[in-house]
This record gives C-alpha cells, structure tokens and sequence, in this order.
C-alpha cells in the first residue's frame, strides 16, 4: 500500500499540491478515510482540478489525509 501524506492539525490546516496532470485532489479526515477505504460514500473537501497549485484549507482538529488520484507523481507541502 502506498504511503498517504497526512498531517495532524489543531484546529486548521492547508495545503498546497503542484499536479503533473488533472487529478482529484481531497482532504480527508480520519472518519472519512476509514470510510473511503472501506468502499463507502465519504466527505472530502478539495475536488477535480486541471490547473496549478492547487490550494485546499479545513478547520478542524485531527488527523487529515491527502488523497491524490489520476494524476502520477506530485509535491505538496502542508502549512
């Protein structure tokens, strides 16, 4: 299984993704990744996007995932 980017957050977190191609970009967190990993419906904020960088903020304390899909290789940087 490939190693997902998270971070753990007190009350707010961004993220900066720099994509090769178009991809589905969300953050998640923990319940929702359980729940995606499990093959159910889930929340995520973020969504499809052709252009760079994409920039996506939560509120929330937690642990919150990084998911990237369809795009190949990319860099982030949390903040």
């Amino acid at each position: 299984m490939a190693n997902i980017p998270y971070v753990d957050s007190n009350g707010s977190v961004s993220v900066e993704v720099e994509l090769q191609h178009a991809s589905d970009v969300f953050l998640v967190d923990s319940y929702n990744y359980k729940k995606m990993n499990s093959g159910n419906e889930f929340s995520y904020f973020g969504g499809h996007f052709k252009r760079n960088p994409v920039r996506i903020s939560v509120k929330g304390a937690g642990r919150w995932y990084l998911i990237v899909r369809g795009g190949g290789q990319y860099k982030y940087r949390f903040y």
